[in-house]
């Protein structure tokens, strides 16, 4: 659907301050998710708002004086934030335009890349084993999720988001399609940096790991940008893999329960499985790329 000026300026102008504000709900809901599957009453719904405030009202005691570090939570939150614009709704882009999936993937990885910095410029030995998990997932999760958006494009035949939708929609699934939103469902854990695969946080190993010289302010910047990219993944994964095209009346609503199912799904996995150890990790998303190598074999033959 061709975007209006107006919208887009109107999206422009109200996405940013609710995609903040309702990221952190994530963290509430996956934990209270993770603490019934324990028999227990768990946080709530607000924790992360509660734990965002309260780390922005504390003091900062910063281990390098050194600028990247200071302006690398910002990068990271904005990255996201602007990634977060680009979401088709039930087949309607405010923003759309040619190519805009290949922008949406660029400024996700800028904010992961932007996590793995910032490991390396803490100058703790805990950051830099950490960012080096960071860096290792990142460039076995990001050609997956990249290739599964090229087998969808190369049966669309544009890379723009709300295309992408209604084209699936109105096409129905595929071998290639089905594969490929079998490889991104697969390799979802490790984009949201949940358990098995937070082999960059990992606190029993790490103590934090990337983010272990941090606190206060910064800390809660990380954080918001944590929250903000796990909605843009998986509001990204459930409307292009799980398209629903509709007036936005009654698309809205239909996008948001999806994206609650698809975050609901990944944090109840949390506790079905312990983390992987990084030689595990990387046999499983190996296998992942087999299968979207499959993905791309197929569509390329037209299956």
């Amino acid at each position: 659907m061709t975007p209006s000026w107006p919208a887009a300026v109107l999206w422009a102008l109200l996405g940013p301050p609710l995609l903040l504000g309702l990221a952190p709900f994530l963290d509430g809901l996956g934990r209270r998710i993770r603490a019934r599957l324990h028999s227990r009453k768990g946080p709530p719904l607000t924790q992360g708002w509660l734990d965002l405030a309260k780390l922005a009202g504390k003091g900062e005691v910063r281990a390098s004086a050194d600028p990247l570090s200071r302006a690398l939570p910002w990068v990271a939150l904005a990255a996201a934030t602007a990634a977060g614009l680009l979401l088709p709704v039930a087949g309607h882009a405010p923003l759309g335009f040619a190519g805009d999936g290949l922008v949406l993937l660029y400024l996700l990885g800028l904010s992961c890349v932007c996590l793995a910095l910032a490991g390396l410029a803490g100058g703790s030995p805990y950051g830099f084993l950490g960012a080096s998990r960071e860096l290792l997932l990142l460039l076995f999760v990001e050609p997956v999720v990249a290739c599964a958006f090229f087998v969808l494009a190369l049966k669309a035949g544009t890379f723009r988001l709300d295309q992408l939708v209604l084209w699936q929609a109105a096409h129905g699934p595929s071998v290639s399609s089905v594969l490929a939103a079998l490889a991104v469902l697969m390799a979802l854990l490790a984009y949201l940096g949940k358990l098995p695969f937070d082999l960059s946080e990992a606190e029993q190993e790490l103590t934090g790991g990337v983010l272990v010289e941090y606190g206060g302010r910064s800390l809660a910047l990380w954080r918001w940008a944590l929250f903000v990219r796990w909605l843009v993944v998986a509001w990204l994964a459930a409307e292009v893999f799980l398209p629903t095209p509709a007036p936005l009346a009654l698309g809205v609503p239909l996008a948001v329960v999806k994206v609650l199912v698809v975050f609901a799904l990944a944090a109840g996995a949390e506790t079905l499985f312990a983390r992987l150890r990084l030689d595990q990790a990387r046999s499983v998303l190996t296998q992942v790329a087999f299968l979207i190598v499959f993905a791309v074999t197929f569509a390329l033959i037209g299956a």
